[in-house]
């Protein structure tokens, strides 16, 4: 049996359903990654909010909880604010780029196949390397903003939008239901 790990570049990933229109339920994903196979574990890479702002902070903890019980490590780290002396311009960082190759490579022994959903182009090196150790590289992305670097280098590369029937998070309907309105036909056998 397959052995797949999962890694989710969590910035890549928020800008892809930001640019979609739509939501990843990462339950769903891990579903549709591991069916019929064996999961050698499942990561998710994040930056979260710094301490000052503690509605973000609340909201952040509530995902990484979510995703933990889902069966994620998640790894993250908080983002920095850093500010231009010169210009005033206040940047913020966040990436976990470093981690993330460094965690595919640690873990390389326990996987056959790994999934990277995120198509940034610095992971072209770790993909080439993976792949010349005979491992299978699947990268999800958008296909818009995903590197032809990346698309090339990897085993396999799946554009989100063909998958969002399978791993799409589905709003919950409204709790009150709306009245339907009886035909004069409805009626009649009513």
């Amino acid at each position: 049996m397959d052995r797949v790990a999962l890694f989710v570049d969590g910035a890549n990933m928020f800008y892809a359903q930001k640019d979609n229109g739509w939501h990843i339920d990462y339950r769903l994903v891990q579903q549709y990654f591991f069916q019929n196979r064996e999961k050698a574990a499942a990561y998710y890479f994040t930056a979260s909010p710094s301490a000052g702002d503690q509605a973000r902070v609340d909201k952040y903890r509530r995902f990484k909880t979510a995703l933990i019980h889902l069966g994620y490590s998640v790894v993250d780290k908080e983002v920095k604010v850093m500010q231009d002396p010169s210009s005033g311009v206040v940047k913020i960082k966040g990436n976990l780029d470093i981690e993330l190759v460094f965690k595919m490579i640690v873990e390389s022994a326990a996987y056959g196949e790994v999934v990277l959903m995120g198509g940034d182009s610095d992971y072209v090196p770790i993909i080439n390397h993976l792949r010349n150790i005979g491992k299978t590289v699947v990268v999800v992305g958008r296909k818009q903003s995903t590197s032809m670097e990346v698309i090339n280098a990897a085993t396999r590369f799946i554009d989100l939008n063909s998958i969002r029937e399978k791993i799409e998070k589905l709003m919950a309907a409204s709790a009150s239901p709306v009245p339907v309105k009886k035909s004069a036909a409805s009626k009649k056998g009513a």
